[in-house]
């Protein structure tokens, strides 16, 4: 095989040199052109994150979409583009609608948000604004403009916005209220022309013609006196209420404390007669049912004792509520109210106790 000369070969290696160059140059100036728009996203990466901190979203959806392009750096795109996602969703927007007087809806509005242009008119799209207290200023191409101020909230869509403007044509309509100022002066003048006129007229027919003139002044007098005659009649009515209050006065006569502590006594000895004899019976059913008839002594007392409280639990409960019988039909008459003006027989009632007996005897 030949070896290629040497004079084909010298030409092949500047050839390739300036090949080299060149791609050396060119991938230099793609650096230095890169370069700059590196710093651009790094940039808007950074004012991005303060701009939505501080509820800025229209500007900080700018500096995401600035620093979420392709050609920036791989991180800054991964952050980005989820944030710009969220800032497009808490952007509220509004559409706003104008009407004039008449309610004819106006399209050649002019709308500002805080001094800052937002429509140049009203087409019905919706408007981005950054959430928050904002000052609307609407600018008809004719007629005066209006402002107002509008709290926007973050995730609001499609806030409808409605404002009426007044238009130069609305003064036709505004001219009615004028004439209602002079109506309630046209309506007090009649009011005493016509409480004046009576007056003369009941006071013309009794008095003559030739004293016609005296009689209004010494008749003015009369009426004046009449309301007051009149005023009386309606305050004697006003007694007959309070005295019905008195008619009605309690219809039973206070129980005295000793009736409730005699019955609470009775109730107390029932009680103990019902657990002692209770207690007892139970003691006495076992000592037959175990040991009868050789049972202890000392068992046979205890169910004799208990016998014994029963019994006097039911004397002091029969007693303590026959007293507070006695006694409850016994109190005071003074404390009764009258049947009509005569006195109702009270019962005699005495109370006894014959042995182990007690109660209550009279005639009723």
């Amino acid at each position: 095989m030949n070896a290629p000369s040497p004079a084909r070969a010298r030409p092949a290696r500047p050839l390739a040199l300036s090949v080299a160059v060149a791609a050396a140059l060119a991938l230099t100036g793609a650096r230095a052109h890169a370069q700059p728009h590196k710093r651009a996203c790094a940039a808007a990466y950074e004012r991005a994150q303060g701009l939505r901190r501080d509820g800025k979203l229209l500007a900080a959806r700018e500096a995401l979409i600035a620093c979420s392009q392709p050609t920036c750096p791989a991180a800054a795109v991964a952050d980005c583009g989820p944030w710009l996602a969220e800032v497009e969703k808490s952007l509220p927007t509004v559409v706003i609608a104008a009407r004039d007087a008449h309610g004819r809806e106006r399209l050649d509005v002019r709308v500002l948000v805080d001094g800052r242009p937002l429509a140049a008119a009203l087409d019905g799209k919706a408007l981005p604004v950054d959430p928050g207290p904002h000052t609307f200023r609407y600018e008809p191409a004719s007629g005066p403009a209006v402002e107002e101020r509008v709290l926007i909230r973050e995730g609001e869509k499609n806030r409808p916005i409605t404002v009426t403007l007044g238009a130069s044509s609305a003064g036709a309509p505004a001219s009615p209220p004028p004439p209602a100022a002079p109506t309630p002066a046209s309506t007090a003048a009649p009011a005493p022309a016509s409480t004046a006129a009576p007056a003369p007229a009941s006071t013309a027919a009794p008095a003559p013609a030739s004293t016609a003139a005296p009689t209004p002044a010494s008749t003015a007098a009369p009426p004046a006196p009449r309301a007051p005659t009149s005023a009386p009649p309606s305050a004697p009515a006003a007694p007959p209420a309070p005295a019905a209050s008195p008619a009605t006065p309690s219809g039973e006569p206070a129980v005295p404390g000793l009736v409730w502590a005699s019955g609470a006594l009775g109730a107390a000895g029932l009680a103990v007669f019902a657990v002692a004899g209770a207690l007892s019976l139970s003691a006495e059913a076992d000592l037959r049912a175990t040991c009868a008839p050789r049972c202890p002594g000392d068992d046979v007392r205890a169910i004799r004792v208990q016998h014994a409280v029963a019994d006097v639990g039911l004397g002091v409960g029969v007693l303590a509520l026959g007293a507070a019988t006695w006694l409850y039909l016994t109190r005071p008459a003074a404390a009764r109210p009258p049947n009509a003006g005569v006195a109702a027989p009270g019962p005699a009632l005495r109370p006894f106790v014959a042995g182990a007996a007690a109660g209550v005897e009279g005639a009723f």
